[in-house]
């Protein structure tokens, strides 16, 4: 396993543009050398910073957008319309740029995970049952799509993850089962009862989030510290989720003073 790194900037401005700056280059490096960058973004105040500085670096006209497809590690299930999708506000952050006519994102290369097709009286009436079967089948149809695109034994390019103040990331919450998959099948898992609302959700494995050659997880803010210190004091360890993550190359902890507040010797 390769060493985690952590990165303290002197805030979360900083902190932001560092994440958006890099993200770029990688994409760009990624292009370069195989003609295709899969990314799988996350939800967040400080992911949605991040985005909108990443449509509005000059350097974002270096990429060829055309050859970038756009992944989410977790998503609320609710409907496509919602405000609080993680998807709906990243396309907000990038369209006005991004998206316009002279650059060449496609709308074929904007994965989103499945939204709650259901109407709100229809949600509101469902039983338990009824809620699981449909994550099972959002979360079969979001894997099928990534094993269409990039294929069984395929990996996203580059993973970006906020973290929670109890250590989650993704949608892999402490001491759920589903912080716990090892079936290197499963990359995609619905969550019911999530401790975070909205209740239902769907995330990528801990197994399919660790194919990953570039993990970076960022973070900002005091509130943050306990949970970063805990992640940071040991892997894998199912209280504090965001300990499970990792890439195969380089897994990077961005982190502002503040979040940094309780490591040692940083």
């Amino acid at each position: 396993m390769n060493e985690r790194q952590v990165i303290v900037y002197k805030d979360t401005y900083a902190m932001n543009s560092a994440v958006a700056y890099r993200a770029v280059l990688e994409m760009g490096d990624v292009i370069a050398r195989r003609g295709r960058v899969d990314v799988a973004l996350t939800g967040g105040r400080d992911s949605v910073d991040i985005y909108l500085k990443m449509a509005s670096f000059p350097q974002k006209d270096l990429l060829d957008w055309s050859k970038v497809h756009l992944w989410w590690s977790d998503e609320r299930f609710i409907s496509a319309e919602d405000g609080e999708r993680n998807s709906l506000q990243a396309r907000q952050c990038f369209d006005k740029d991004v998206f316009s006519e002279g650059n060449a994102l496609a709308e074929g290369h904007i994965h989103e995970m499945p939204a709650d097709p259901r109407t709100p009286e229809q949600v509101a009436s469902a039983t338990d049952e009824e809620n699981e079967e449909y994550l099972i089948r959002a979360a079969q149809s979001y894997q099928d799509e990534i094993i269409k695109e990039i294929g069984p034994d395929g990996h996203m390019d580059l993973a970006v993850f906020g973290v929670g103040p109890d250590g989650h990331y993704a949608s892999l919450f402490p001491d759920r089962p589903e912080v716990l998959i090892t079936d290197e099948s499963k990359l995609v898992v619905g969550v019911s009862h999530s401790p975070k609302l909205p209740p239902l959700r769907l995330t990528m494995t801990n197994p399919f989030i660790r194919r990953t050659p570039k993990v970076w997880l960022f973070t900002s803010t005091k509130e943050k510290a306990r949970a970063v210190s805990q992640a940071l004091a040991g892997v894998d360890n199912p209280h504090v989720p965001s300990s499970f993550a990792r890439g195969t190359e380089q897994t990077l902890w961005l982190l502002d003073k503040d979040a940094a507040g309780e490591l040692q010797h940083v």
